[in-house]
């Protein structure tokens, strides 16, 4: 039974004859009797009753005009639910994160995607390399932001960046004057590091201890802020992924030959997964701005 149907029979029962029905629903009249005869059949009960002048219709068939009008909204109820869901769908992008990942990102990095698009229901959830694979390959998230290699076959690698770290210093700190700079340099000077990464954090720590340039301060990996003003204000050194344009003030990188830590960047989708409308922005937003500050 379906709301067809439904509609074939009420129809029906208003004119009293399957011709004049047929005629205002534009069917054949065969094709009109044969779904109401699948109608009694799935109902197990006749609906009609034949009549030399056209039909009436059966007790079945009076208690079923009382209730189709009900069964009808409730059908349209449900379409309505389904396109509206269809429609959500399409406005929201599911993205998973490792932690920390945002601060090699511009600061209003997610702001400006949720202000530039508000029709757009970002959700972003933080969670560690393998749990990030897990939330996209178990379709908790479509979209996976990482720092590492991508090795489950079940993903897709959209867009990929290497980068070497550089040092961040202000234009008066004295090493500045330098235009390249070892890991011993440092040794006189306070560091400030960002926990972003347990891969990338400890592979600093380890050659800033082999350099005997052990940081003084170890921010989470969100408080680039911070970082920065320490940078800037008090002439700590950091690390940074090299920006083609360093927006604020005051403050240079410079190239550190023996320092081996390349930040490997991975945006990763499930393979084969179709992605919303949203979800394909936010890939095509992250990919903008990954050129233009790598």
């Amino acid at each position: 039974m379906d709301a067809k149907q439904i509609r074939f029979f009420l129809e029906i029962a208003r004119t009293g004859s399957f011709t004049s029905a047929a005629k205002k629903l534009f069917i054949s009249v065969p094709g009109l009797v044969k779904s109401m005869d699948k109608l009694e059949d799935e109902l197990g009960a006749p609906l009609f009753v034949r009549q030399r002048t056209g039909v009436c219709l059966s007790p079945a068939g009076r208690a079923l005009e009382q209730m189709a009008p009900a069964y009808l909204r409730q059908t349209e109820t449900i379409r309505a639910e389904v396109v509206k869901a269809a429609c959500d769908r399409d406005a929201q992008a599911e993205v998973c994160m490792t932690w920390g990942l945002l601060s090699f990102f511009p600061a209003n990095f997610l702001s400006r995607f949720v202000l530039g698009h508000p029709k757009i229901n970002l959700c972003t959830r933080n969670d560690t390399i393998e749990g990030c694979y897990t939330r996209v390959a178990s379709g908790k998230s479509a979209i996976a932001l990482v720092f590492g290699a991508v090795n489950d076959p079940a993903l897709e690698v959209v867009f990929h960046r290497e980068s070497t770290q550089v040092a961040l210093l202000s234009e008066k700190h004295p090493l500045a004057r330098k235009q390249e700079l070892c890991m011993a340099d440092f040794a006189p000077y306070r560091l400030v590091l960002l926990n972003s990464s347990p891969h990338v954090i400890g592979s600093l720590e380890r050659q800033c201890a082999a350099a005997g340039c052990a940081p003084q301060i170890m921010l989470d990996g969100g408080a680039w802020g911070q970082a920065l003003e320490l940078v800037a204000k008090a002439n700590y050194v950091s690390f940074c992924l090299p920006p083609k344009t360093m927006k604020e003030e005051k403050l240079v990188t410079r190239p550190v030959r023996d320092l081996d830590l390349t930040i490997n960047f991975n945006m990763a989708v499930l393979r084969g997964a179709a992605l919303s409308a949203a979800e394909s922005e936010f890939v095509d937003y992250v990919v903008r701005v990954m050129q233009r500050e790598g």
